[in-house]
């Protein structure tokens, strides 16, 4: 069912950079067309069944022509590390959908962006929908999750569920069936946390900031403590909303993703 925004009295609170449920909560996930003219990993697949060929119907090859193809295949071997991640899935809410940008800033092409620079031909879609609550994303995951070729999933999810003050046990429970969904899909995860303020009282705030390390550590898989940092809480780096990062911002998260992308390869 998708999110329903509701309005709220307005009350004064603390100066936060983070996503009230006040953009969009209609959940439609843009399309994006990912072409390739010959994927890497087609490649890789036609020189090895190329050396299977020689190596068992052309046994009078000379040791030169052998000992060349095996070079060819070793060196294909080692670039199939470098170039393990081909396609890369943003689950996320506002703060990874672009809100309030164009779409030249939308983190997604940002991010893509940036590991061009590193050399790394990696397609950043985006699957992340303004106004998303975990439970947005868990009812949506099956769907994002089915992109053809998709290598590994960014969950950036529960910073609506914080605003909107959604008990934390719901917001792990859904995050959870959202890990459990993309690693029976063997699909590889990295979970973006996000930080809970002190509106909702010091127990709620520990509470939720628990989930990420705990999700983390129980199915081992790569944590950025928390998304917005570098970002929440300066001015500078969000729009005049003071909750989405603006172009600057959005340049910091890009760098946070990178590493994190990086490291994993």
């Amino acid at each position: 069912m998708p999110d329903v925004a509701f309005s709220r009295p307005a009350i004064n609170i603390i100066k936060l950079v983070l996503p009230e449920p006040l953009s969009p909560t209609i959940e439609i996930v843009s399309s994006v067309l990912d072409v390739r003219l010959i994927p890497f990993k087609t490649l890789i697949g036609f020189l090895l069944v190329s050396y299977l060929r020689l190596t068992f119907f052309n046994l009078r090859s000379t040791d030169m022509n052998r000992t060349l193809i095996i070079k060819i295949i070793l060196l294909c071997l080692v670039s199939i590390k470098a170039f393990a991640l081909e396609k890369v899935l943003l689950l996320g809410d506002s703060l990874m959908a672009g809100y309030g940008l164009p779409n030249e800033q939308h983190l997604s092409v940002v991010l893509q962006n940036d590991l061009q620079q590193e050399g790394q031909n990696i397609k950043i879609i985006n699957g992340s929908v303004s106004g998303s609550t975990s439970s947005g994303g868990l009812n949506r995951v099956d769907w994002a999750i089915g992109e053809p070729g998709l290598d590994l999933v960014v969950i950036g999810l529960g910073a609506n569920d914080m605003l909107r003050g959604i008990n934390p046990n719901e917001t792990e429970k859904n995050l959870e069936q959202i890990i459990q969904t993309i690693k029976d899909k063997e699909i590889k995860i990295i979970l973006a946390g996000m930080m809970a303020p002190t509106t909702h009282g010091i127990q709620y705030k520990n509470q939720f900031d628990q989930i990420y390390p705990r999700l983390a550590k129980k199915y081992d898989i790569p944590l950025i403590p928390f998304l917005l940092d570098g970002v929440a809480l300066k001015p500078e780096y969000n729009q005049s909303d003071g909750m989405h990062p603006n172009d600057k911002g959005t340049l910091i998260i890009s760098q946070t993703l990178k590493k994190s992308i990086l490291a994993i390869k």
